[in-house]
């Protein structure tokens, strides 16, 4: 298999975490790394040398890179969330199904061991009947382009579409306040019911005393908590029954580094991507029926 010639967009934290990535992945080559706002974006874009990009750029700038990338004949890997409205989504959509290419969003949690192994255990009955799903993402830099819940809720709701595999949202109610004056909603709790699996509650705030990134299962036989602020034993469970603590042993790699691989593998496989161009659309879809309660 040929080398794969890459475009980086994006010269921020998420940028920088691709530029080492891709130098460290065998079998790929990253030929350009431009900012979003680059005079020469398109000339790098249309280079046919060029055969994927990633676009880790602001959220309001995913479309229209995105748009172009596919129509120059780019596999893309865009960070999440996928668009800013339904409608950029839509049509984002309609271009990759008219074209034989990939479009991937970058939801690294769903290449996370710990969320794959939950997944596994919930399917294999060790939690019993789930009975509630939580989600805590406190303290993050303001953004001016979306708020809070459509810059951290796109976690939260990918991974319970991962493990469910729901199809529609049927209740939702919310609770939203402006901490600083910034603008938008900078602090919002949801609770969502969809049509197959538990409530799923999602607590996401720009301000914060300490940051939290926490995934918290309630099942009838056991509790799950999974904190992504630790650096090791991020997993723990607790019997409800007994309320014995253990600490799986998970062997997980860096996410974000599976992710890129897994896109990679999709390219030269012509494979559907885990996180493809549907999934991010109902992921969209469900960000801007939720939204539109935060809003209103």
């Amino acid at each position: 298999m040929k080398v794969l010639n890459f475009a980086l967009i994006g010269r921020g934290k998420w940028g920088k975490n691709y530029e080492r990535l891709l130098k460290e992945i065998p079998g790929v080559s990253l030929q350009a790394v431009v900012d979003f706002s680059s005079g020469n974006l398109k000339t790098v874009l249309k280079n046919p040398d060029i055969h994927c990009a990633i676009i880790a750029t602001p959220p309001k700038t995913h479309f229209p890179i995105a748009k172009i990338a596919l129509k120059a004949g780019k596999h893309i890997l865009l960070e999440k969330p996928m668009a800013v409205n339904l409608k950029e989504a839509e049509k984002l959509k309609k271009i990759v199904e008219n074209l034989d290419r990939v479009l991937m969003v970058g939801f690294q949690y769903l290449f996370n061991g710990y969320v794959q192994y939950l997944k596994k255990e919930i399917e294999n009955g060790a939690f019993g009947e789930i009975k509630n799903i939580s989600s805590e993402h406190f303290q993050s830099p303001l953004r001016t382009d979306v708020n809070a819940f459509w810059d951290a809720a796109p976690h939260p709701l990918s991974i319970f579409q991962f493990i469910f595999n729901p199809k529609k949202i049927i209740k939702v109610s919310v609770e939203q306040k402006n901490l600083e004056n910034s603008g938008l909603e900078n602090y919002v709790k949801a609770a969502v019911q969809f049509d197959r699996g538990p409530l799923l509650n999602i607590a996401v705030s720009w301000p914060g005393k300490e940051k939290v990134r926490k995934f918290t299962i309630q099942g009838k036989k056991q509790t799950a908590v999974l904190d992504e602020t630790k650096t090791a034993e991020k997993l723990t469970l607790i019997s409800n029954k007994e309320g014995k603590i253990t600490i799986p042993r998970v062997i997980a790699g860096e996410p974000l580094k599976n992710e890129v691989k897994h896109f990679i593998d999709c390219v030269q496989n012509r494979k559907t991507p885990l996180t493809g161009v549907n999934f991010g659309y109902l992921n969209t879809q469900w960000l801007e029926m939720i939204n539109l309660k935060i809003s209103s």
